[in-house]
């Protein structure tokens, strides 16, 4: 046993990185005392305003006072756990600077799940959704084709759309009574305001922070317009020093119905894939030299996120994942060690022992509440918009997120739709979000029938630029790529041909094969003659290029010129020759 133990707390080689100018502490790297209880200090700060999900889900629940207390406790504890296990290095565990918060994703199915089968079903349905994913882990990657960027950018929107009821509800209200409250409007008003002018005016520290300083204007209006509930402030002086989190929570146990787990597997899926990007962001951020993704640590991280969603599921609790805002404030601060996870998730869990932080989360205004529910809503809905525009679009994606998108609004302007559906079905016809997904899911899927991921071209001109230009920009929409990445790589291949007529080692046509794998863009050159000699020689000077009338020195040093061109814009490039045929390989990250 103490063997296993000590396998698994052993960690593996890790791939050499280069060091960014504005990265102070690495990954590995352990910053003094002060600095890590100060950034520590921060993160733990952010991640208490964003509990408001917990306060969503416990007023959808209907939950009571005590018990929300213990809700957002609870989760505030699971989820340190989760911070402190994202930090932790072993061959189970990322160890990288990631901090969890309750997703908004999952918050729609959830409510509907535990309102239909009851609360158990819920926690079922977390628990084996995760549990199938972290068996699925190391193969997220490859199921990137299935949840291309329109598919992802959709559920974002949708996500946002459904924020919008909510959180205009609070701000006005309409939440509480049936007027609308102009109070109450100038405090979620005055919550916005903050957050927005922090946000497009203030500095970097100040744009991470926006959620808090708009939380904190909110509640100061709320205070001067005598809309604070002062009564419930004087249970806070009621509170024990010291509480276990779950002490007034009594839960059923968990169930397995199979729709719930299918619909609660989609949403994961997508949160999964949201905490893939976040870890290859961490990955990239930290190696000044990144060519390609540490999938490894990715696989680790997803792994970590999957077996804290299902302490949190076993708990009664709406599932988490990483906070890209926190990844934000670590690349600010310049302090991107993972033992400021280590520090933040310790912070958390104690916090989750003292009741009077988990009601003074609970005491937020529902104005302020409203106005972040708000803006966090323009945001989904504006990121969304971004994902699905990321890539190339022809018309079989612009139908499949645009179909998508009509399905999921049609539910939420006109819930009736569903109301002679069977019972079996209502956990997922019951969700705008849910059915929107499952429609992009599967347009995604039906378009896919009959593309193929590789094109062939031989060039037949002299000089083929715009041949080729339009050989991939046809292909790349097609497939989906990214215009910028098909842009560079039509570039680079166009000097590549002219270098390889300049250099005269091409004796007749030219193929180019083009692959697209949801990961690189390859393209090859194929042609008879001798391989393309590249990367020799050293610096050109052009000013003693100028001078000098050796017809030759220029030749060799515009191919010089035009071999450095080709390295730059191709992520990796190889020459070789293979049974009679050259070949130059340029590869592209996507």
């Amino acid at each position: 046993m103490a063997g296993i133990l000590k396998w698994l707390l052993t960690p593996p080689p890790e791939p050499e990185r280069v060091q960014p100018e504005e990265i102070i502490y690495r990954l590995n790297d352990r910053p003094p005392v002060k600095v890590l209880l100060a950034v520590a200090g921060q993160h733990s700060l952010l991640a208490l305003m964003l509990m408001v999900y917990a306060l969503l889900a416990a007023a959808a629940l209907d939950l009571g006072y005590a018990e929300t207390i213990s809700f957002v406790s609870s989760s505030l504890l699971i989820l340190g756990l989760g911070t402190f296990l994202q930090g932790l290095r072993s061959r189970i565990t990322p160890g990288v600077p990631l901090v969890s918060i309750l997703s908004p994703v999952p918050l729609a199915t959830y409510v509907t799940i535990a309102s239909l089968h009851g609360l158990g079903a819920a926690m079922g349905a977390i628990i084996a959704a995760n549990l199938i994913l972290m068996l699925l882990a190391p193969y997220l990657p490859r199921l990137r084709a299935y949840f291309p960027p329109e598919v992802i950018g959709v559920v974002i929107l949708l996500l946002g759309m459904e924020l919008v009821s909510s959180g205009v509800s609070r701000s006005v209200g309409l939440n509480e009574g049936t007027e609308v409250s102009g109070a109450q409007a100038l405090v979620a008003l005055g919550t916005l305001v903050g957050i927005i002018a922090a946000s497009v005016w203030g500095s970097m520290r100040f744009r991470i922070m926006a959620v808090l300083i708009g939380t904190v204007i909110g509640s100061l209006l709320s205070l001067w317009l005598g809309l604070f509930d002062f009564q419930a402030l004087e249970r806070l002086e009621e509170q024990a020093p010291l509480a276990l989190p779950w002490q007034s929570v009594s839960l059923p146990m968990p169930e397995l119905v199979p729709m719930a787990i299918l619909a609660f597997l989609v949403v994961e899926l997508f949160g999964a894939m949201d905490q893939l990007a976040v870890s290859l962001t961490i990955d990239k951020l930290n190696n000044k030299k990144w060519r390609r993704a540490d999938m490894n640590l990715v696989s680790r991280s997803v792994m970590t996120n999957c077996f804290q969603n299902m302490l949190l599921g076993a708990a009664g609790l709406i599932s988490g994942g990483a906070s890209s805002a926190h990844v934000g404030l670590a690349h600010a601060s310049g302090v991107m060690s993972r033992y400021v996870s280590l520090m933040t998730g310790t912070i958390m869990m104690v916090l989750a022992f003292i009741p009077a932080i988990a009601t003074l989360v609970v005491l937020t205004p529902e104005p302020v509440v409203g106005g972040v529910l708000i803006y966090t809503a323009a945001f989904l809905i504006v990121s969304g918009m971004q994902l699905i525009f990321s890539r190339m679009l022809d018309m079989k994606r612009s139908f499949t997120a645009g179909l998508s998108i009509v399905v999921g609004m049609s539910l939420l302007i006109l819930p009736r739709i569903t109301e002679q559906a069977p019972d079996w079905s209502e956990t997922i016809v019951g969700s705008a979000l849910m059915v929107g997904s499952l429609c992009a899911i599967g347009l995604n899927l039906l378009f896919r029938i009959g593309i193929k991921k590789t094109a062939h071209t031989v060039l037949e001109n002299d000089h083929p630029g715009s041949e080729i230009a339009e050989f991939l920009e046809h292909h790349g929409k097609i497939w989906g790529a990214r215009e910028e990445v098909i842009r560079r790589a039509g570039l680079a291949i166009g000097e590549a041909v002219e270098a390889l007529q300049g250099a005269e080692v091409v004796a007749g046509p030219v193929t180019l094969t083009v692959r697209f794998d949801e990961v690189d863009v390859v393209c090859a050159l194929s042609y008879e003659g001798r391989k393309l000699k590249l990367g020799q020689g050293g610096p050109v000077d052009l000013e003693a290029l100028l001078e000098d009338e050796d017809d030759a020195a220029l030749d060799a040093s515009m191919m010089q010129v035009s071999s450095t061109m080709i390295m730059r814009l191709a992520d990796r490039v190889r020459a070789f020759e293979r049974k009679g045929r050259a070949n130059l390989v340029l590869q592209f990250e996507h």
